[in-house]
């Protein structure tokens, strides 16, 4: 899937998440929605490293809980992103593929 498209199905759900639960987005929403699941992703990576009270049930789960936070993470990054009209895959083009060219190390 490309990531217009992807940003675009992300879309779709948030909007039936906002509706669902009355929820009105703004800059502000999206960017606190965007720093809870970082700590959740930090938290979940925590865990399956062993770096936590709490132990793992099995790798497994812990690796598909890291992987759910990485998604939730990834999908606030893309909604924000659209919602200030970054369009993510030129700002990454942008800022890290001009590293590419070793005259700009």
């Amino acid at each position: 899937m490309e990531l217009k498209q992807m940003t675009e199905t992300v879309k779709k759900v948030a909007d039936r998440y906002a509706q669902n639960f009355n929820v009105k987005y703004d800059g502000d929403w999206f960017l606190l929605k965007l720093q809870e699941e970082l700590g959740e992703m930090t938290q979940k990576y925590l865990i399956m490293t062993n770096r936590t009270r709490r132990k793992p049930d099995s790798e497994a789960e812990a690796r598909a809980a890291l992987a759910e936070e990485i998604a939730d993470t990834f999908s606030y990054i893309l909604l924000f992103a659209d919602h200030v009209g970054i369009n993510v895959e030129e700002a990454v083009k942008m800022k890290w593929f001009k590293y590419l060219d070793k005259s700009n190390v």
